[in-house]
């Protein structure tokens, strides 16, 4: 029998999420640390997945959230609504890059790497 692997830091049963923002969409081929640049110098593009990760109405999927000190990308599972994959950044840009690559299954994003 054959199973598909779940890469590292994916949750079980992933599948693509849709992304609205095209000026987002226009980057998703950069290198990760180009991406995260990117981000840097385009702060409101970085705003905007945000705010749509607040707009989902719907689970399983990934998000992007704001709190204190910092942001969480991360799966929020469908039953019971449960957090899961969860990675913290003390930046927009970082986030903003970890939920784009996680959301298109491209992988995660670890600033340390650049």
């Amino acid at each position: 029998m054959w199973f598909r692997r779940v890469p590292d830091g994916f949750p079980k049963g992933f599948k693509v999420q849709r992304i609205g923002i095209d000026a987002a969409l226009k980057v998703a081929d950069l290198r990760p640390e180009d991406m995260a640049n990117h981000f840097r110098d385009h702060p409101d593009v970085a705003m905007r997945l945000l705010n749509e990760s607040y707009n989902k109405r719907y689970s399983p999927s990934t998000y992007i959230t704001e709190h204190g000190s910092g942001f969480s990308v991360g799966w929020l599972s469908r039953s019971p609504s449960e957090r899961m994959c969860e990675r913290s950044f003390s930046d927009l840009a970082d986030a903003a890059t970890d939920y784009l690559l996680f959301s298109l299954g491209k992988g995660r994003w670890n600033p340390s790497q650049s």
